[in-house]
């Protein structure tokens, strides 16, 4: 059969292959989890847990092995000696450095996101980096802790080296060097280093020849050194034995108190409150971690959410508040092109309030929270809502760091456009919040209740995978919007504990989405020769959504893994890392990574939390509902609990998925709850039912999914084509972002019609694992679209400011009614693309009446010339005159508040089918 007659089959039997082979790796596990299970009963049954001789096994694959009192993996062990001391022979993280290097002053080997890193880890004193080729980026790579020597402390001598031969030959034979960024190199007069480490700084332009920072040809052969003195730093001292050591420094008696029969637990519950105490700033909020001194919305917000509302209300309320702007709006401080509204998952804020108010009964709170929480759901409304589908537009929450989760054809204004999982989960919980504030404070809540269900709706339509078991990633494109089908972790777990997944398809998603031994990777699959941050890794937090996630739906095999992978990273590594690269569980190798990160230490808390004791804080009640393994048996108590008025001592008995019987101060309840008027000191007690049926989960390997095709239009020709794909066995033809056909070839044919048709590829290797959609192709008949200057404006762009001006008037007649999409081309050289707040927006009226908001992201700082167009709105048009406009209304103030700056150059009006 010729691959041009495969129209849909070979997509519907890779999704076959696909299904099928969940199913049957999900069978494995049901089978062996049911295993694993009787074999634990077993032991806690003949033996029972204990903390001293031989070790109860918490937990055991063929990566590492959890008992009471440790974690194994291969020749490295973490012990717990006391509850307030842990060892570790795994490598201590060594100080980073990430660097660039700058020819003649200018930052231009590569744009934001991209640069070297090296792991101080010195050896008599001294460290020589690799040979560096300007311009060359660093390829992802996997270190392995067993090769990593034990550095020593104190300052080293580092040698940078750069090799510069290419650039000189350039020069030598053309008289030029274009670098990767910014003017073209006719001389090599000076070459630095820069970075984030003293004596590094970033800002080339406080470089002066001379200086300590420039690098140096003394021998003339074309590569360039500089040797610089560096202090290395070690989180944790080496004890006796020669093993990174931690014992408790800092009074933790003002925090609730765990005790259990594992001592391990215990001892890492006592370190991260340690940490979370380390980074309490001055002004009483929370950094986000050792290396991010700064309060982050999200950060804070996750973390509240997990565990702080338990362990540190007034904390988590402060950081709260510090991400508030002068308007009583929730800030959203990071995303693509300039922040919000590309970015709008701010709004986790809102579930943070909530469960702070839930767990303090504060009402001054209630209603300070509800109206900021109301003021931003608004804005968000009015910039970001699709009313096609009922959900939010925005950039994936979290993954915020372009090509390390999109493809890089997508610019800001289309993943403005995108739907994303994790953010409109974060708006579907968000709007459930409004509803019950709204509820509580004696306000109308069902106009909340209501956006509510239609980001549910949306999502259930638009991005659920019944042949995969999850849902998409995101829906991407420009004017019409086609599914990734990659998993993602946050974004599921979110979907699942705020209950915007129907509780029919929880247990189907919990068996179906992929795990890796280390814990739950952010994303599956991975993109290829992207560095490991967001991309290819375990995020600590990401793996404690899920366990969480799986402790809801009562998925027992899920808790098990979620429980040993948290423990397994945190007990090595004697910190709360940010991340790991998925395929190792090594925390080297990763592009960014600090210790005690907020919300990796709020999910190492939430183990005990959320999972272990199952705590739920409601509008009028503080519920329990606990998920302890079989191994795990045994009597647990959690003391110093502050809920409201009352001071809590739980104690929970046995192992199980339910509760069989609970006392509250000796008196039976039939439920394991306390009421929210309850005042005074009160123990409850709960005793669980002994029941742990095995469920599935889906072992993953570390798989990349096939690069994106780049597929190009050749017009005159009516035909598409693109390079061959390494690794692909097939093409999935895509129109309008749907698959039209399948073919083996690297070219097809195309037809202009008087509507726009948007043609797109799609590789598929030889297990069916998908690259993204190519950059979409616009194919239209010539003349069909119109380009729209202002009204009575003289050649050249107009220059857009806040406010002015305040109305930018365009006329089109069209002959034939029907959809249209509009969108402006225009330049925003405010900011850079990964940072700051001065996307512009404007809202669009057709004939007077809104249709939508036009987003002009940052496309570069000081890039007045790159050009790009917006965002696309379909509006429907009758034949005849009609008037649209641009203005700027208080609902498009952005983030920045002053700066809304733009260059527009015209409208375009396409007609669409």
């Amino acid at each position: 059969m010729s691959c041009g007659r495969w129209v849909f089959r070979f997509a519907l039997a890779v999704r076959a292959r696909i299904a099928r082979a969940i199913a049957a790796r999900a069978i494995a596990a049901r089978a062996i989890a049911a295993r694993a299970v009787a074999a634990l009963a077993v032991a806690a049954l003949v033996v029972g847990p204990r903390c001293g001789g031989a070790q109860a096994v918490l937990y055991r694959s063929p990566a590492f092995e959890v008992t009471a009192r440790s974690v194994r993996q291969g020749p490295f062990e973490a012990v717990a000696r006391t509850r307030d001391t842990i060892t570790s022979n795994y490598p201590r993280a060594a100080r980073e450095v990430h660097f660039k290097f700058v020819l003649n002053g200018a930052d231009n080997e590569f744009p934001p996101g991209i640069e070297h890193t090296i792991n101080l880890r010195p050896v008599g004193g001294v460290v020589v980096t690799p040979t560096y080729a300007f311009g060359v980026p660093p390829q992802p790579f996997l270190p392995r802790a067993e090769d990593a020597v034990e550095g020593e402390d104190g300052v080293a001598r580092v040698t940078i080296r750069l090799d510069l031969r290419a650039v000189r030959r350039a020069i030598a034979e053309h008289g030029y060097y274009d670098p990767p960024l910014g003017a073209r190199v006719q001389r090599l007069e000076s070459v630095f280093v820069i970075g984030d480490t003293d004596p590094l700084v970033w800002d080339a332009r406080l470089l002066k020849p001379g200086m300590p920072q420039q690098l140096t040809d003394a021998d003339g052969d074309g590569v360039y050194e500089v040797t610089l003195p560096f202090r290395t730093e070690y989180l944790r001292p080496l004890a006796t034995d020669g093993r990174a050591l931690w014992a408790r420094r800092l009074d933790v008696a003002g925090y609730p108190e765990v005790t259990s029969p594992q001592l391990l637990l215990d001892a890492l519950h006592r370190l991260s409150l340690e940490e979370l105490h380390e980074l309490r700033r001055s002004d009483g909020a929370l950094s986000a971690g050792a290396k991010w001194p700064g309060v982050w919305t999200r950060d804070v917000a996750l973390s509240t959410i997990l565990a702080l509302a338990f362990v540190a209300p007034d904390a988590a309320r402060t950081s709260l508040m510090m991400k508030v702007d002068s308007a009583g709006r929730i800030i959203q401080d990071t995303g693509t092109g300039g922040s919000w509204p590309v970015s709008t998952d701010r709004m986790t804020w809102a579930l943070a309030a909530w469960e702070v108010y839930a767990m303090t009964g504060d009402r001054g709170w209630l209603r300070q929270a509800y109206d900021i929480i109301r003021r931003s759901a608004e804005a968000d409304r009015h910039a970001a809502y699709d009313a096609q589908t009922g959900m939010m537009r925005g950039e994936s929450s979290f993954l915020d760091w372009r090509e390390q989760s999109y493809p890089r054809w997508m610019q800001p204004a289309d993943i403005y456009q995108s739907q994303a999982l994790g953010t409109n989960a974060v708006h579907f919980g968000a709007f459930r919040v409004l509803a019950a504030m709204a509820r509580a404070l004696g306000e109308p809540s069902r106009v909340w209740d209501a956006r509510a269900d239609a980001v549910r709706n949306g999502m259930a339509a638009t991005l659920w995978q019944p042949e995969l078991g999850w849902h998409a990633q995101f829906r991407y494109g420009r004017v019409t919007l086609a599914r990734s089908p990659s998993a993602e972790a946050l974004g599921e777990a979110l979907a699942l504990v705020t209950g915007a997944t129907p509780a029919a398809r929880r247990a189907r998603v919990l068996s179906a989405s992929p795990l890796m031994p280390f814990g739950t990777p952010t994303f599956w699959p991975f993109i290829a020769d992207v560095p490991f941050y967001h991309n290819a890794t375990i995020w600590p937090f990401v793996t404690a959504y899920w366990t969480w996630a799986a402790a809801e739906a009562r998925a027992t095999t899920a808790v098990e893994h979620g429980l040993a992978t948290m423990t397994r990273g945190t007990a090595l590594f004697l910190t709360n890392k940010e991340n790991m690269v998925a395929a190792t569980g090594h925390f080297e190798g990763t592009a960014l990574n600090s210790d005690r990160q907020l919300w990796s230490i709020a999910g190492t808390l939430a183990m005990n939390y959320r999972v272990l004791f199952g705590m739920r804080a409601e509008a009028q009640r503080l519920a329990f509902r606990p998920m302890v393994p079989p191994a795990y048996s045994g009597e647990r108590t959690l003391r110093g609990v502050r809920y409201r008025s009352a001071e809590l001592t739980v104690t929970v008995r046995g192992f199980g998925s339910g509760v069989a019987r609970a006392w509250l101060d000796g008196r039976a309840v039939s439920r394991a709850e306390v009421p929210a008027s309850l005042t005074g000191a009160h123990t409850l007690v709960i005793e669980l039912d002994g029941r742990w049926p095995a469920t599935a989960i889906t072992l993953v390997d570390a798989r990349v999914a096939p690069a994106t095709p780049a597929a190009v239009l050749r017009a005159t020709e009516s035909r598409l084509e693109w390079p061959a794909v390494p690794g692909a066995a097939r093409y999935v033809v895509h129109r309008d972002g749907r698959a039209v056909d399948t073919v083996c070839t690297t070219t097809v044919s195309v037809i202009a019609r008087a509507v726009l048709s948007e043609y797109q590829v799609q590789a598929l290797d030889s297990a069916g694992l998908a690259s993204f959609l190519s950059e979409p192709a616009r194919v239209i008949a010539a003349g069909a679209e119109q380009l729209l200057r202002p009204a009575g404006s003289a050649e050249g762009a107009l220059r857009l400011e806040r406010e002015k001006p305040a109305r930018v008037v365009f006329e089109v007649t069209v002959r034939r009614g029907g959809r249209f999409a509009v969108d402006a081309r225009y330049a925003n050289g405010s900011g850079p693309i990964n940072t700051e707040d001065k996307a512009a927006v404007r809202t669009l009226r057709v004939n007077g009446r809104a249709a939508g908001v036009l987003v002009m992201p940052q496309r570069g700082a000081g890039r007045w010339d790159d050009w790009g167009y917006t965002n696309p709105l379909v509006v429907s048009l009758r034949p005849g005159r009609h008037v649209l406009s641009l203005e700027w209304t208080p609902l498009d103030e952005n983030m920045n508040r002053h700066v809304s700056t733009a260059l527009l150059a015209h409208l375009r009006v396409t007609p669409v089918p």
